[in-house]
């Protein structure tokens, strides 16, 4: 923070997908709060070069990109790529760009630091890579890597495995994968105090990781999702028994990929605490539930 600045003033934050999953969430959660005061582009902007000058005339003490997450996949990424080493090089304010596990290939038996270097050649990671190599080129820059992301809204995966479940399609039992849910709520929370932290004069830059305590399998995770829901819906149950008559047979026939993350870095440097998620996952299934049995 410059020391010029009013101290109660807000941190003016310049969102990028402010209509992502985790953009709307940031919003959400900071509303009627006096701390944070929000600069939220249309998409179409962060496309354009033609419309740099717009950005220009933005005052914001920090950037945050929500938008790589969700759009790394588009064929226009490259250009709000451009977007981010325009902002990186102008040098303006600390950018801090939402990453994720999915950079790296999973062949390692431990949760990966952010010493490991991403190793995914997954198209969704090689662009994610990609655009962490333009954030990480500015020193004063964050990439932030989180885990499998879940907040019951559009199409994650607890509304596509609950939608199966009242559709009475059976569950895909693909357990080939082992990582750490994190509710999209948990991670604002921590992309927030990052912010603060970052304005009130830390100067903790580079890589973190965050995800929320616990690794799970891809089945057992599944599992806890569809045990909540039997307690609300009777074709939950069978899903149930399903699973568990399956799971052992599974177990032995997939080699598993590890996408979790050591999450000390983040604790030794800005004192954040992984949470645990399953409570989150319960909570979220009987919202859910309820909020359908209005309807």
């Amino acid at each position: 923070m410059n020391n010029t600045q009013d101290i109660n003033a807000p941190i003016r934050i310049l969102l990028l997908g402010s209509n992502t999953e985790v953009g709307s969430s940031l919003l959400s959660f900071s509303a009627g709060k006096n701390e944070f005061e929000w600069l939220c582009p249309e998409e179409s902007m962060l496309l354009d070069v033609t419309r740099r000058a717009e950005l220009e005339a933005m005052q914001f003490d920090v950037v945050i990109d929500a938008l790589s997450l969700r759009h790394a996949l588009q064929s226009d990424y490259a250009k709000f790529q451009s977007t981010l080493r325009y902002l990186s090089e102008q040098g303006r304010a600390s950018l801090i760009m939402l990453s994720s596990a999915r950079v790296f290939s999973g062949n390692k038996d431990v949760p990966y630091s952010e010493i490991d270097v991403p190793d995914s050649s997954d198209p969704y990671a090689l662009a994610l890579i990609e655009a962490e190599k333009i954030v990480l080129s500015h020193p004063e820059n964050i990439v932030l890597r989180t885990g499998w992301l879940f907040s019951g809204k559009g199409d994650d995966f607890v509304c596509r495995t609950l939608g199966l479940i009242q559709d009475g399609v059976n569950l895909a039992y693909k357990d080939d994968l082992i990582g750490s849910p994190t509710p999209v709520s948990d991670l604002v929370r921590v992309i927030l105090s990052v912010v603060k932290q970052g304005h009130y004069g830390a100067k903790n830059k580079g890589v973190y990781h965050y995800c929320c305590a616990e690794e799970i399998s891809w089945v057992g995770l599944v599992e806890a999702i569809v045990a909540t829901s039997s307690q609300f819906d009777p074709k939950a149950q069978v899903e149930v028994e399903a699973i568990s008559d399956a799971f052992p047979e599974v177990q032995d026939m997939v080699v598993m990929k590890r996408q979790s993350l050591s999450c000390r870095k983040i604790f030794n440097h800005f004192g954040i605490k992984q949470r645990p998620w399953r409570s989150k996952l319960r909570n979220l299934v009987k919202e859910l539930y309820q909020a359908g049995s209005n309807n």
